[in-house]
Formats: structure tokens, sequence, C-alpha cells
């Protein structure tokens, strides 16, 4: 197996690792802001990286001129980005929350081929306006007239960070590895979050399904996902590790009808296949 399909597989695993956690977030963090509930998601995936960096034992390195992307890395996707996206995830439903989110893979591919050099398809046009379409079907889902205009916003930051996010990552593992990106962005986000909600965050540690659920979606997310998905860019780039992710609004949609009890509609369902459809054709490589 080459270098770029072995990328590929890290990053099928992170999909299906990150598709848990919308359903889970929906359904068992609310009581404490977005903020704090992220707070408590790094905190606890940081021991666990910790570990990962003990048995692989990886030497926590970084370059030093390479440092302003690393805190970029760490503040615009899972600072900025998660707390959005759990914010949307309590506002307009898990399923459609992660499906939304996703689009960012065309915000990386853009940013990929206007500063990393990868290639711009005819193709990523048609499969982003594919994308918009369905987006639109999952906003008028609802026969109240979909979703807020407050709440729109809130559910469109995630894609923009995300996007924004993956191309960062992508530079700041010119001056470190994978693990050691992971490792390093966790703290920072722990310092930083703990330290603007530590009240918020005392409360939500002493809920059990909180504290169950934070330390479950920190562990598939920054814990191993993360780290997988560093890897994954590494090895097959931007391009072809966004395009694999795909699969979690897939699971996602699916698991939140399980696990949150959310019920999706034909404008859902259709919407829903529409960007998965729309992500598929537009970030096509192989």
């Amino acid at each position: 197996m080459n270098i770029v399909y072995q990328g590929v597989v890290l990053a099928l695993i992170a999909a299906t690792l990150w598709s848990i956690n919308a359903p889970l977030i929906k359904r068992y963090s609310g009581g404490i802001s977005s903020i704090a509930f992220n707070a408590i998601r790094a905190i606890t995936a940081t021991p666990i990286l910790l570990m990962i960096i003990l048995i692989s034992k990886v030497n926590v390195k970084v370059i030093p001129s390479g440092i302003p992307f690393i805190i970029a890395s760490s503040i615009i996707g899972p600072g900025i980005g998660d707390i959005a996206y759990i914010a949307s995830i309590r506002r307009i439903g898990a399923g459609r929350a992660i499906t939304v989110g996703y689009t960012y893979v065309f915000i990386s591919q853009i940013l990929a081929a206007l500063l990393l050099g990868e290639k711009l398809t005819v193709k990523l046009v048609a499969g982003t306006l594919l994308s918009i379409l369905g987006i639109y079907l999952i906003f008028i889902e609802n026969s109240g007239g979909g979703i807020r205009f407050r709440s729109s916003i809130i559910s469109l930051i995630p894609v923009f960070a995300w996007g924004i996010g993956s191309v960062v990552n992508k530079l700041a593992l010119h001056y470190t590895d994978p693990i050691s990106l992971g490792f390093i962005r966790v703290l920072i986000l722990s310092l930083l979050l703990t330290s603007i909600t530590r009240r918020e965050f005392i409360r939500g540690i002493r809920v059990k399904r909180i504290l169950l659920s934070a330390i479950i979606t920190g562990f598939t997310g920054y814990g191993v996902g993360i780290p997988l998905f560093l890897y994954a860019i590494s090895m097959s780039g931007v391009s072809i590790s966004v395009l694999v992710t795909t699969l979690t609004p897939v699971l996602g949609r699916i698991l939140s009808m399980v696990v949150a009890g959310e019920r999706i509609n034909i404008k859902g369902f259709i919407g829903t296949l529409t960007v998965i459809l729309g992500i598929i054709i537009g970030t096509y490589q192989f």
C-alpha cells in the first residue's frame, strides 16, 4: 500500500470516530456553554495524547519559526470551529449541523489550490453548487421555515474555520510532526478555554453525563481522530484527506437518529444526499 492510500485509511478511521461526536454532544452536553464543554473535551484528551507520545517515543519538538502556524492551528479549527459546531448542534440538531459543517471541504480545496498548489477543477465548482442546493434543502427541512438567521450563521462558522484550519495544519506540519502538533494544539486549547470559562468548566466536570460525553468526544475527536487526520494530511495532502472525511456526515446523520432521536423528512434526506454527492463530485481525486 503506497503512502497516499495509507493516509486515506487513517483519514477513514478519523472520519468514523468523528461521526460519533455530534449525536453525543446533542444528547448529553447541555447545561454548560459550548466553550466550557469544549474545554473539558480538550483537557481530558491531553493525557491521552501524552500517553500516545510516551508509547510511541516521539520527541515533542517544534521549529521556532513554525510557532505562529501552530498557535493559529490550535485556535482556528478546534477552537473557533469546534465551539461553533457544538453551538450549531444544540441549535439546529446534530444531523443538520454535521451535514452543513462538512461542506468545509470546499474551503479546504480552494485554499489548498491557492496556497499549496493543489489542483482546482471544474468538478469542484459543480460539487459546490450541488452542496449549496443541499444546504438550502436542509435549511428549509422543517415546515416552520427551517433554520433561523442567527443559527444559520453559527452553523456556517465551522465550515470556514475547519476549511482554513485544514490548510493551516498542513503549513504547521512543516515545522513539527503530527503527534506533536496534535498534543501542542490540545494543550494550548485547554489552557486558553479553561482560563476563559473556569466556573462553568468546574460545574461541568461535576455532572456525570457532561463529563462522560466530553471524555468520549474528546478521545474520539482530539485524542485519536485529530492525530490520525494530521498524519493523513502529511501523507496524502489536504484535498484527498478532506474528501475521505465526507463519510462523517453520512454516519453522523444515521447515528443522530439512533442516539439523539432526531427525525429527518424527505427534504432533509434529499438535502443530505445532495450535499454528500456534491462533496464527492467536487473533491474526487482518484
